[in-house]
């Protein structure tokens, strides 16, 4: 009977809270083992690359499970303190949220914020919940910059002289969203009527 009751609290638990599992765990748990930071190309050069990491912090490295970040309802990764990571999108506009997990839930947001890109341009997020830059003093117009809660966008000159001791966390993802519409192909040109040849 205890089992039973047990399941049905689960499920409806299951229908109010997100269920994906969590899958990465903090910095103290397991420390980031990729390589430094480096640079990456697009696979299409109408995309934007898009780098987001986070300065490690000693309350990060204490840090059981890292937040997990989210674009247009799709589960992307973990960042963990001290890492980097990539994605590449299509230029375009994007609801970007990251969530704070809670054993097998996500029961907090902690950030979300439309991700409006360009294609062809390098965008650098920087996540720290403990160590916001003011953006004031690097910046002469701040408006211009994304920002929600702990991630700010910040200069390429800024964010490469934090960047470069990082190691990749995950590798970096490619997503599509909606896509380019290509041309049609023809194998031949046809003329319209109405012009004269």
């Amino acid at each position: 009977m205890r089992i039973l009751l047990c399941a049905l609290l689960a499920l409806g638990l299951a229908g109010c809270v997100n269920m994906t599992v969590p899958d990465t765990p903090g910095a103290f748990i397991q420390a980031v083992q990729g390589e430094t930071f480096e640079p990456m190309e697009t696979l299409d050069p109408r995309n934007a690359m898009v780098y987001i990491y986070r300065p490690g912090t000693r309350w990060g490295y204490e840090e059981v499970q890292a937040p997990t970040f989210f674009i247009d309802g799709q589960k992307l990764f973990g960042l963990k303190s001290g890492a980097y990571t990539w994605l590449e999108l299509h230029g375009g506009r994007y609801e970007f949220y990251a969530r704070r997990p809670l054993g097998i839930l996500f029961l907090k947001t902690i950030f979300e914020m439309p991700l409006e890109v360009e294609g062809g341009r390098d965008y650098y997020l920087r996540y720290s919940e403990t160590e916001p830059v003011n953006l004031t003093e690097i910046v002469s117009n701040p408006s211009d910059y994304m920002q929600a809660g702990p991630l700010q966008q910040v200069p390429a000159n800024f964010a490469r002289r934090e960047i470069k001791h990082l190691k990749l966390d995950e590798a970096g993802l490619y997503y599509g969203g909606g896509g380019y519409q290509e041309p049609r192909w023809a194998p031949f040109y046809t003329y319209s009527s109405d012009s004269p040849e």
